[in-house]
Protein backbone atom coordinates (compact mmCIF):
# COMPACT_ATOMS: atom_id res chain seq x y z
CA UNK A 1 0.00 0.00 0.00
CA UNK A 2 3.00 2.25 -0.35
CA UNK A 3 1.28 4.75 -2.67
CA UNK A 4 -2.23 4.65 -1.23
CA UNK A 5 -3.16 7.20 1.35
CA UNK A 6 -5.94 8.49 3.55
CA UNK A 7 -6.88 11.87 4.95
CA UNK A 8 -8.26 12.44 8.45
CA UNK A 9 -9.40 15.93 9.38
CA UNK A 10 -9.13 17.18 12.96
CA UNK A 11 -6.59 14.49 13.78
CA UNK A 12 -4.11 16.14 16.13
CA UNK A 13 -5.81 14.57 19.16
CA UNK A 14 -8.64 12.40 20.41
CA UNK A 15 -10.78 10.45 17.98
CA UNK A 16 -9.11 11.90 14.89
CA UNK A 17 -5.68 10.80 16.06
CA UNK A 18 -7.04 7.34 16.88
CA UNK A 19 -8.58 7.02 13.41
CA UNK A 20 -5.32 8.14 11.80
CA UNK A 21 -3.59 5.43 13.82
CA UNK A 22 -6.07 2.86 12.52
CA UNK A 23 -5.29 3.83 8.93
CA UNK A 24 -1.56 3.66 9.61
CA UNK A 25 -1.97 0.25 11.22
CA UNK A 26 -3.66 -0.92 8.01
CA UNK A 27 -0.66 0.28 6.00
CA UNK A 28 -1.96 3.57 4.64
CA UNK A 29 0.13 6.69 4.38
CA UNK A 30 -1.85 9.43 6.11
CA UNK A 31 -2.41 13.17 5.95
CA UNK A 32 -3.69 14.56 9.24
CA UNK A 33 -5.11 18.06 9.43
CA UNK A 34 -5.30 20.26 12.48
CA UNK A 35 -6.63 23.72 13.17
CA UNK A 36 -4.85 24.85 16.31
CA UNK A 37 -2.07 22.80 17.80
CA UNK A 38 0.81 22.08 15.43
CA UNK A 39 2.89 20.49 18.18
CA UNK A 40 0.23 17.85 18.87
CA UNK A 41 -0.13 17.14 15.16
CA UNK A 42 3.62 16.69 14.79
CA UNK A 43 3.63 14.39 17.82
CA UNK A 44 0.96 12.20 16.19
CA UNK A 45 2.98 12.19 12.97
CA UNK A 46 6.18 11.10 14.74
CA UNK A 47 4.37 8.40 16.73
CA UNK A 48 2.66 6.86 13.70
CA UNK A 49 5.74 6.93 11.50
CA UNK A 50 7.79 5.22 14.19
CA UNK A 51 5.17 2.63 15.10
CA UNK A 52 3.97 1.64 11.63
CA UNK A 53 6.66 2.73 9.18
CA UNK A 54 4.24 4.73 7.06
CA UNK A 55 4.51 8.26 5.75
CA UNK A 56 2.52 10.89 7.63
CA UNK A 57 2.07 14.52 6.63
CA UNK A 58 0.39 17.33 8.58
CA UNK A 59 -1.52 20.35 7.27
CA UNK A 60 -3.09 23.28 9.12
CA UNK A 61 -6.67 23.61 7.92
CA UNK A 62 -9.90 25.35 8.86
CA UNK A 63 -12.38 23.06 7.12
CA UNK A 64 -15.07 25.74 7.07
CA UNK A 65 -12.88 27.85 4.78
CA UNK A 66 -13.35 26.64 1.20
CA UNK A 67 -10.39 28.61 -0.10
CA UNK A 68 -8.11 26.82 2.37
CA UNK A 69 -9.49 23.48 1.25
CA UNK A 70 -8.77 24.30 -2.39
CA UNK A 71 -5.17 25.05 -1.43
CA UNK A 72 -5.05 21.84 0.62
CA UNK A 73 -6.42 19.81 -2.29
CA UNK A 74 -3.57 20.96 -4.54
CA UNK A 75 -0.98 20.42 -1.79
CA UNK A 76 -2.24 16.90 -1.03
CA UNK A 77 -1.96 15.80 -4.64
CA UNK A 78 1.51 17.28 -4.96
CA UNK A 79 2.70 15.62 -1.75
CA UNK A 80 0.89 12.27 -1.86
CA UNK A 81 -0.32 11.84 -5.42
CA UNK A 82 -3.69 10.88 -6.86
CA UNK A 83 -4.23 7.54 -5.11
CA UNK A 84 -6.52 8.76 -2.33
CA UNK A 85 -8.34 5.74 -0.94
CA UNK A 86 -9.85 6.97 2.33
CA UNK A 87 -11.28 10.29 3.48
CA UNK A 88 -12.43 10.62 7.08
CA UNK A 89 -14.27 13.85 7.89
CA UNK A 90 -13.74 14.03 11.63
CA UNK A 91 -13.23 17.76 12.30
CA UNK A 92 -16.09 19.22 14.28
CA UNK A 93 -17.11 21.52 17.11
CA UNK A 94 -19.80 21.30 19.79
CA UNK A 95 -21.87 23.49 22.08
CA UNK A 96 -24.57 22.53 24.57
CA UNK A 97 -26.92 25.53 24.69
CA UNK A 98 -30.75 25.49 24.85
CA UNK A 99 -32.75 26.70 21.86
CA UNK A 100 -33.99 29.81 23.67
CA UNK A 101 -30.49 30.90 24.73
CA UNK A 102 -28.15 30.02 21.89
CA UNK A 103 -26.56 32.93 20.04
CA UNK A 104 -26.84 33.01 16.27
CA UNK A 105 -23.07 33.11 15.88
CA UNK A 106 -22.61 29.93 17.92
CA UNK A 107 -25.23 28.15 15.84
CA UNK A 108 -23.73 29.31 12.55
CA UNK A 109 -20.17 28.47 13.61
CA UNK A 110 -21.20 24.87 14.32
CA UNK A 111 -23.00 24.58 10.99
CA UNK A 112 -20.00 26.08 9.19
CA UNK A 113 -17.51 23.59 10.63
CA UNK A 114 -19.61 20.45 10.91
CA UNK A 115 -21.74 20.72 7.78
CA UNK A 116 -19.99 23.04 5.35
CA UNK A 117 -16.58 21.69 6.31
CA UNK A 118 -17.68 18.12 5.63
CA UNK A 119 -19.24 19.14 2.33
CA UNK A 120 -16.22 21.16 1.18
CA UNK A 121 -13.84 18.29 1.89
CA UNK A 122 -16.01 15.78 0.06
CA UNK A 123 -16.67 18.09 -2.87
CA UNK A 124 -13.03 18.96 -3.49
CA UNK A 125 -11.50 15.50 -3.01
CA UNK A 126 -14.07 13.15 -4.52
CA UNK A 127 -12.73 13.67 -8.05
CA UNK A 128 -9.57 11.75 -7.09
CA UNK A 129 -11.71 8.79 -6.05
CA UNK A 130 -13.89 9.04 -9.16
CA UNK A 131 -10.77 8.92 -11.35
CA UNK A 132 -9.56 5.82 -9.49
CA UNK A 133 -13.04 4.22 -9.55
CA UNK A 134 -12.54 3.48 -5.87
CA UNK A 135 -12.84 5.24 -2.54
CA UNK A 136 -14.11 5.07 1.01
CA UNK A 137 -15.54 8.16 2.70
CA UNK A 138 -16.37 8.11 6.40
CA UNK A 139 -18.27 11.09 7.80
CA UNK A 140 -18.47 11.61 11.55
CA UNK A 141 -22.08 12.00 12.60
CA UNK A 142 -23.39 11.61 16.18
CA UNK A 143 -26.04 9.80 18.17
CA UNK A 144 -27.77 13.18 18.44
CA UNK A 145 -27.88 13.10 14.65
CA UNK A 146 -30.30 10.21 15.13
CA UNK A 147 -32.21 11.62 18.11
CA UNK A 148 -31.69 15.10 19.48
CA UNK A 149 -30.85 15.77 23.12
CA UNK A 150 -31.63 18.79 25.30
CA UNK A 151 -29.37 21.71 24.46
CA UNK A 152 -28.28 20.21 21.14
CA UNK A 153 -30.09 22.46 18.68
CA UNK A 154 -26.92 23.47 16.85
CA UNK A 155 -24.99 20.22 17.13
CA UNK A 156 -28.01 18.02 16.36
CA UNK A 157 -28.92 20.18 13.38
CA UNK A 158 -25.40 19.82 12.02
CA UNK A 159 -25.26 16.06 12.52
CA UNK A 160 -28.71 15.41 11.07
CA UNK A 161 -27.37 17.27 8.03
CA UNK A 162 -24.26 15.08 7.91
CA UNK A 163 -26.47 12.00 8.11
CA UNK A 164 -28.49 13.18 5.11
CA UNK A 165 -25.34 14.18 3.26
CA UNK A 166 -23.92 10.69 3.76
CA UNK A 167 -26.96 9.00 2.30
CA UNK A 168 -27.22 11.40 -0.65
CA UNK A 169 -23.55 10.98 -1.47
CA UNK A 170 -23.84 7.19 -1.31
CA UNK A 171 -26.61 7.34 -3.90
CA UNK A 172 -24.67 9.67 -6.19
CA UNK A 173 -21.24 8.06 -5.92
CA UNK A 174 -22.00 4.35 -5.87
CA UNK A 175 -21.67 4.23 -9.65
CA UNK A 176 -17.99 5.12 -9.20
CA UNK A 177 -17.38 2.34 -6.65
CA UNK A 178 -17.16 4.90 -3.85
CA UNK A 179 -18.61 3.88 -0.50
CA UNK A 180 -19.90 6.62 1.78
CA UNK A 181 -20.78 5.77 5.37
CA UNK A 182 -20.98 7.52 8.71
CA UNK A 183 -20.18 6.76 12.31
CA UNK A 184 -22.64 8.28 14.78
CA UNK A 185 -21.01 7.86 18.19
CA UNK A 186 -22.71 8.33 21.50
CA UNK A 187 -20.67 9.47 24.48
CA UNK A 188 -17.05 8.40 24.09
CA UNK A 189 -14.09 9.59 26.12
CA UNK A 190 -12.84 12.11 23.58
CA UNK A 191 -11.54 15.60 24.28
CA UNK A 192 -14.98 16.92 23.33
CA UNK A 193 -16.54 14.61 25.94
CA UNK A 194 -14.20 15.77 28.70
CA UNK A 195 -14.82 19.41 27.74
CA UNK A 196 -18.56 18.78 28.13
CA UNK A 197 -17.97 17.11 31.51
CA UNK A 198 -16.12 20.21 32.70
CA UNK A 199 -18.93 22.45 31.48
CA UNK A 200 -21.83 20.48 32.99
CA UNK A 201 -20.71 17.42 34.98
CA UNK A 202 -24.19 16.66 36.32
CA UNK A 203 -25.75 16.62 32.87
CA UNK A 204 -23.01 14.39 31.44
CA UNK A 205 -23.26 11.99 34.37
CA UNK A 206 -27.03 11.75 33.85
CA UNK A 207 -26.64 11.11 30.14
CA UNK A 208 -23.94 8.49 30.68
CA UNK A 209 -25.96 6.60 33.28
CA UNK A 210 -29.09 6.73 31.13
CA UNK A 211 -27.63 4.42 28.48
CA UNK A 212 -28.14 0.66 28.98
CA UNK A 213 -24.39 -0.03 29.35
CA UNK A 214 -24.14 2.87 31.84
CA UNK A 215 -20.75 4.12 30.74
CA UNK A 216 -19.04 6.20 28.11
CA UNK A 217 -17.26 4.36 25.34
CA UNK A 218 -13.52 4.17 24.90
CA UNK A 219 -12.13 5.85 21.80
CA UNK A 220 -10.52 2.58 20.71
CA UNK A 221 -13.95 0.91 20.65
CA UNK A 222 -15.12 3.32 17.97
CA UNK A 223 -12.11 2.58 15.80
CA UNK A 224 -13.32 -0.97 15.25
CA UNK A 225 -15.98 0.51 12.99
CA UNK A 226 -13.33 2.31 10.96
CA UNK A 227 -11.59 -1.03 10.46
CA UNK A 228 -14.89 -2.57 9.36
CA UNK A 229 -15.59 0.17 6.81
CA UNK A 230 -12.07 -0.22 5.45
CA UNK A 231 -12.47 -3.98 5.12
CA UNK A 232 -15.96 -4.16 3.62
CA UNK A 233 -16.55 -3.46 -0.06
CA UNK A 234 -20.34 -3.88 0.08
CA UNK A 235 -21.61 -1.34 2.56
CA UNK A 236 -22.63 2.20 1.71
CA UNK A 237 -25.12 4.82 2.85
CA UNK A 238 -25.10 3.42 6.38
CA UNK A 239 -24.97 5.34 9.62
CA UNK A 240 -23.66 3.08 12.38
CA UNK A 241 -24.04 4.31 15.93
CA UNK A 242 -21.90 2.90 18.74
CA UNK A 243 -23.71 4.48 21.67
CA UNK A 244 -24.10 1.89 24.41
CA UNK A 245 -27.77 1.47 23.55
CA UNK A 246 -28.79 5.09 24.07
CA UNK A 247 -30.38 5.19 20.62
CA UNK A 248 -31.67 1.97 19.11
CA UNK A 249 -32.62 1.76 15.43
Amino acid sequence: MADKYGIVTGASRGLGAAIAEELAREGYNVIITYNGNAAKAEAVKARLEKAFGVRVETFKLAVQNEEEIIVFRKWAEERMGKDLHVLVNNAGIYANVPSDKIESKVFCDIIDVNVKGTFFMNRHFVDLMIANHFGKIINLCSAVGLRAAPGSIAYASSKFAVRGMTQAMALDLGQYNIQVNAIAPGAHKTDMYWDAVKTDPVLMETRTKSCPLQRAGEVTEMCHLVRYFLASDFITGQVVSPNGGTTMV
